[in-house]
């Protein structure tokens, strides 16, 4: 009598351990590293950037407030558009472009100019919008179809992770330094992201020549 296959009837097998797939896949570390800094500048100012308004640049609460709704204004808007531009551009430019917009943004709240203000946080909101669904839909392209509901697992709880922890710690560290440097440390991390989305894609470029 033929013995059953023990995968007979099982059309989902276990899933693979996920340490072997940090391991296993060219550039995973590095996509997981992108969604935890990308998703800190995007809880740590949607928090605390009416703080910086308030205590740094001298707001009246009701004015930060109202500026701070711009960004996530901005946030929308730029998911809408992000819609149509994915008929024009590959995701990987839509993160590119999300990077410099966020940057901009940044360099205009810089400026000791109120008139840059407004403009910046609408940035910020703008360039936010198109890199994290971006790279959830580049998941399967980077890392194959067979792993990638796995691996976008991973990436929400590493996106988790960062919206989680890293305004609390933001706000911890200004009660130390003021919140002055909330524009230098999201500065940071998208340096952070910057480097680790090309490194992530010099990776996946090798590793399919490979």
């Amino acid at each position: 009598m033929k013995s059953k296959d023990p995968s007979d009837g099982n059309p989902n097998p276990k899933s693979p351990n996920l340490y072997s797939l940090l391991v296993r896949i060219p550039g995973l570390k590095y996509a997981l590293a992108v969604f935890f800094c990308y998703c800190t500048i995007e809880a740590t100012f949607g928090l605390w950037s009416a703080s910086y308004l308030v205590f740094e640049r001298g707001f009246e609460v009701d004015q930060a407030a109202r500026l701070t709704s711009l960004y996530y204004l901005g946030i929308t808007i730029g998911r809408f558009l992000s819609g149509f531009l994915t008929l024009h551009f590959t995701n990987r430019q839509l993160v590119q472009l999300g990077i410099g917009l966020i940057a901009l943004g940044l360099v205009l709240l810089f400026l000791p100019f109120p008139i840059t203000i407004l403009p910046g946080f609408l940035l910020i909101g703008l360039g936010c919008a198109p890199i994290f669904p971006s790279l959830l839909h580049e998941t399967p392209v980077n890392f194959g179809e067979k792993n990638s509901q796995t691996i976008m697992g991973m990436q929400m709880a590493s996106a988790y992770v960062g919206i989680t922890l890293m305004p609390f710690l933001f706000g911890k560290m200004a009660s130390f330094t003021g919140y002055g440097f909330l524009l230098g440390f999201l500065a940071i991390f998208l340096l952070l992201i910057f480097g680790m989305t090309s490194l992530m894609n010099r990776k996946v470029r090798l590793g399919k020549i490979v």
